[in-house]
């Protein structure tokens, strides 16, 4: 029989565009914003042009602390789906 299970894609539905926005908000480049994060320009470029939807735990806290977002703000970098879901959870 086979398995009808759904798999859930691991990983944080980041929003990209918000990312960015934030970043040049505070005037970092790119390459600045990248390092502080520990990533490479590329993968922060894949997740600022949403070609990489879904982060790791862990690269979304490093993502929200270069952002300097407090913790009780975090979920306003989920995907408006991801923040459905979240509150779904919470209720």
């Amino acid at each position: 029989m086979p398995n009808t299970t759904l798999a859930i894609p691991a990983g944080v539905e980041i929003n990209g565009d918000k990312v960015r926005v934030l970043r040049k908000l505070r005037g970092q480049s790119m390459a600045d914003f990248a390092a502080r994060c520990k990533f490479s320009v590329g993968y922060l470029s894949h997740i600022e042009l949403k070609r990489r939807p879904r982060v790791s735990p862990e690269a979304f806290a490093a993502i929200c602390d270069a952002l300097d977002i407090p913790a009780g703000e975090r979920d306003t970098m989920l995907t408006r789906t991801a923040q459905r879901a979240a509150a779904k959870v919470a209720a």
